[in-house]
């Protein structure tokens, strides 16, 4: 497969000839959108954590955010960086192809997928106003072509954080709340839904729907991967109700059955954030981005993250994947997984970062990974780990 061969390549920078076309036109929108983040805390760091990677963590790209393969395996999707545009890097080459940026006016993305067909998904505001509103009320869907030569074309429907692609129709998930949707009721008022595009002459709109799920009260679903068929979609569930102690926070990981709406937990802790993040192939794993690692009773450092192998039977077992909670302040996040399981393609930021904001792109060899002691190392929550296989 053509990423086989990425290692033998140099490590990717912006150059002017992959990001920056001759001729291009201003994007005024770009000046509104936020400034790379500057701390005491990332002007001490030097280099990032993937300059000296752990075992069977590669360099990708020193920039980029929110990784996503296309359905062939031989290209990665990225936001440039967050409010800006869509890039892409073929891994056959390295060559990295900006491509939004001379596609319409409309150029403040947070987040890129590849529908079944190889079109791609776009998520982001219609216009770039502050941080807060742009991604959290005004973030919608956007529609392109798979050749990236139609400028992106709204679908009219705007959600919450992230959406789920089909890979084997044209169908997605996402969720949506009172601030999308006033006829939904309370603003903290969410439902999940699954979504068939209907293909027209000018591309997709959005057509028969179902809605599999429905919190209020502090309980904010995101759905993220259909699996089985498309008979049950895998999401993460962020809570602090209001009967919550604020030190009690969490995030799980559940899964509702499509046609029936019935719902199982597959991982939760008190005081952990657990979120899916990208399907295994075999359907029977996801990745969970994980703050397990936080120090007891150390609220700040609940931004500790690193990418993990969860079973979705219901047992929490688990298998540590990255490296990087003894690199403090770097985390590994926003993952997705090839479509042969050979690769995982992840994010590194700090954690005085926003949310989805990234400082580079790095891939982790599953198959070499998967040979090792390390992969064996499996645990359930409370536990400690234990060495058995999946």
């Amino acid at each position: 497969m053509a990423v086989d061969s990425f290692r033998m390549l140099p490590s990717t920078h912006r150059s002017q000839d992959a990001l920056r076309p001759i001729g291009r036109k201003p994007i005024p929108s770009r000046a509104a959108a936020p400034a790379r983040q500057s701390s005491n805390v990332s002007r001490l760091l030097g280099n990032g954590p993937l300059d000296d990677p752990p075992p069977f963590h590669h360099k990708l790209l020193d920039y980029g955010e929110r990784p996503y393969w296309s359905t062939d395996g031989k290209r990665i999707a990225f936001i440039e960086q967050s409010f800006r545009d869509v890039c892409e890097i073929d891994l056959d080459t390295r060559r990295v192809r900006n491509l939004t940026r001379d596609l319409g006016d409309h150029h403040s993305f947070l987040r890129v997928l590849f529908l079944s067909n190889g079109d791609y998904l776009l998520i982001g505001p219609r216009e770039f106003k502050n941080a807060k509103t742009s991604r959290q009320v005004e973030s919608e869907l956007w529609w392109m072509d798979a050749a990236a030569t139609i400028a992106p074309r709204p679908l009219g429907r705007r959600i919450f954080e992230g959406a789920g692609v089909s890979t084997i129709a044209p169908r997605i998930t996402y969720s949506m709340n009172g601030r999308h949707d006033q006829s939904l009721g309370r603003d903290d008022s969410f439902e999940c839904h699954v979504t068939e595009l209907e293909y027209g002459p000018d591309g997709p709109r959005l057509g028969a729907d179902r809605v599999i799920y429905r919190a209020e009260g502090g309980y904010q679903p995101e759905p993220q991967d259909f699996r089985h068929g498309d008979r049950e979609v895998i999401f993460a569930e962020y809570q602090l109700p209001p009967t919550l102690n604020p030190d009690d926070w969490r995030a799980v990981v559940k899964g509702a059955q499509v046609e029936t709406g019935v719902v199982r937990t597959y991982i939760d802790e008190p005081r952990v954030h657990n979120e899916c993040e990208g399907i295994f192939p075999d359907g029977e794993h996801c990745c969970l981005e994980s703050s397990v690692d936080m120090p007891t009773g150390d609220r700040f450092t609940m931004k500790t993250r690193d990418l993990w192998k969860l079973k979705l039977d219901g047992s929490g077992r688990r298998v540590r994947m990255t490296r990087f909670y003894d690199r403090h302040p770097w985390l590994a996040t926003n993952s997705n997984v090839s479509p042969d399981g050979r690769w995982l393609a992840f994010m590194v930021n700090l954690i005085d970062d926003p949310p989805g904001f990234g400082r580079g792109l790095g891939l982790l060899d599953l198959e070499a990974w998967g040979r090792s002691r390390d992969a064996e190392r499996w645990e359930v929550p409370g536990s400690g780990p234990a060495v058995n296989g999946a």
